[in-house]
């Protein structure tokens, strides 16, 4: 991932989920983005707003958003951003 790229997503997501969100890359596979963002927004739409300005500038095969409220039970997938993932 290019700095450009990581700039970029990292202004995304904080757009909308405040300066203070986590924002990790996960994932073995570069032709895919795998990010997970831990926040104390609410986990809401805007997950999809989020995901679709970050489709508008990074091109990759797929890129997949998951997000976390701080203080709930990490789920799924998200499991795999703590224990592996790089925070951006």
């Amino acid at each position: 991932m290019s700095q450009g790229e990581i700039e970029f997503i990292k202004d995304t997501v904080q757009r909308f989920y405040g300066a203070d969100a986590v924002i990790r890359n996960f994932g073995p596979d570069p032709n895919r983005l795998e990010i997970h963002v831990e926040t104390d927004a609410e986990t809401d739409m805007r997950k999809y707003d989020c995901l679709g300005v970050l489709l508008t500038r990074i091109d990759r095969a797929q890129i997949s958003l998951e997000v976390t409220r701080r203080g709930e039970k990490v789920r799924g997938s998200a499991k795999l951003a703590y224990r592996q993932g790089v925070i951006l």
